[in-house]
């Protein structure tokens, strides 16, 4: 992404950086020490390069190591009462804590996670489910009784190395499928 911006000329990461770089260059040979013009290019140029390549640089992390997952629900469920519901359209996996055979997200890093969940109803019924932290209901998500109806819920949570999170039913209830009910998350921090 990063290198998407520096090629369309928009790119605040990489100004910022470079200005950083520039001030402590020009406070080294401000303050007398022996930086030559071709090592500040050679500075500029290295550091440009490793952004591009998408390298981590001065503790920025690399955007291809932030896990993150969507999924959709292909086929229309019939659910039972604490079934999780398995979203098994894998969009995106980034880390791999997504399993659509179990329908659990496995955080892979400990930190701050945006989570989002969408449930639609099928034939005019109603649905109520939940977002489950390891085991434990956090929030609910009710789909009145219209045939497509949708909930959503969108929580941000703090999620440590191996803490689960799904969507469960709350009872008997019918899913609409066809990738209108989906499940993602994103390591925010």
């Amino acid at each position: 992404m990063l290198a998407k911006e520096v090629e369309s000329g928009s790119c605040p990461k990489l100004e910022n950086k470079i200005f950083d770089n520039l001030v402590d260059m020009m406070v080294a040979i401000k303050s007398g020490s022996q930086i030559s013009e071709n090592k500040i290019v050679d500075k500029l140029v290295d550091m440009m390069a490793a952004i591009k390549s998408g390298s981590q640089i001065s503790g920025r992390r690399n955007e291809k190591d932030r896990p993150a997952f969507t999924a959709t629900l292909k086929s229309h469920l019939t659910l039972s009462r604490g079934n999780t519901i398995k979203y098994d359209r894998v969009i995106l996996n980034q880390g791999r804590g997504y399993s659509p055979k179990t329908g659990i997200f496995t955080a892979t890093k400990t930190g701050l996670y945006l989570i989002s969940a969408t449930v639609m109803s099928n034939r005019g019924g109603y649905l109520d489910a939940y977002i489950s932290k390891n085991g434990a209901n956090l929030m609910n998500l009710h789909g009145p009784m219209l045939h497509g109806a949708t909930e959503t819920a969108t929580p941000v949570l703090n999620l440590k190395k191996g803490d689960k999170v799904s969507v469960r039913s709350m009872g008997s209830y019918k899913t609409y499928g066809n990738n209108y009910s989906y499940f993602s998350a994103v390591y925010i921090a």
